[in-house]
């Protein structure tokens, strides 16, 4: 039985915009500010830096060291220790680098292939399209008109708002209660992360398909119900 799907959430970062080309303008305009030389070896030590840290931090591995009182002071804090690490600053540096280091994310935005046009065909077929992101809240809007996507898009849904990142099931309760009316079985989570959105879509009983954008082999022992390497590719599936 060939199963109808109604609701789409999308991942955003590296799988509608180039979030690596997008971090590293900004890290660059941050290393500018401060005056320090700039290399391709730096930009890549930040992106693997903030790569392994978003990992650790989904996997549960860097724990809170208390009970936040807002989410805000929550994401304040996750947020600045990227910067802690990278640049073995304050934290009161830091919180200011990440306010300039997010400014700069909503500024040099790069569609990723076919973004558009996969947008464009699925909301013409009537498909409900979510976003989904760990990302930070503030570029997630410039992110989508950069890439003329926004109209396309019934609600965004952050990790900041659930106060959890994918794959826990935190986050995904959250965003069940904020659409309110759904049937898992009538979902479909696309991403490039098997960690992150595939797993997260196993195990909260939504299909999930992996956009394997760099084209990288499996070894994880995560199975995901579809795999595609172009954007495109989904209209074999939806």
């Amino acid at each position: 039985m060939v199963k109808i799907y109604k609701k789409l959430l999308f991942d955003l970062d590296n799988t509608l915009v180039d979030d690596n080309e997008n971090r590293k303008y900004a890290i660059k305009k941050i290393l500018n500010a401060r005056k320090e030389d700039i290399t391709e070896e730096k930009l890549e030590n930040f992106i693997k830096l903030d790569d392994k840290y978003w990992k650790d931090r989904a996997e549960r591995k860097i724990k809170d060291p208390y009970e936040f009182k807002t989410l805000e002071e929550k994401t304040t804090w996750i947020r600045a220790q990227r910067f802690i690490m990278y640049f073995n600053c304050s934290f009161e540096e830091a919180v200011k680098i990440n306010e300039r280091y997010i400014n700069y994310l909503k500024t040099s935005i790069v569609p990723i292939k076919n973004a558009e046009e996969i947008l464009k065909y699925l909301n013409k077929k009537q498909y409900e399209i979510y976003i989904v992101t760990n990302g930070p809240a503030k570029p997630v809007e410039n992110k989508l008109n950069s890439i003329n996507a926004k109209k396309y898009i019934k609600s965004i849904f952050t990790a900041e708002e659930a106060g959890y990142m994918k794959p826990h099931q935190e986050f995904f309760d959250k965003f069940f209660k904020k659409i309110n009316n759904y049937q898992k079985d009538e979902m479909l989570i696309i991403g490039d992360e098997l960690e992150k959105d595939v797993l997260g879509g196993i195990q909260n009983g939504i299909d999930s398909c992996w956009f394997n954008i760099r084209n990288k082999k499996n070894t994880t022992g995560i199975k995901p119900n579809f795999e595609i390497y172009d954007l495109l590719e989904l209209r074999n599936i939806l």
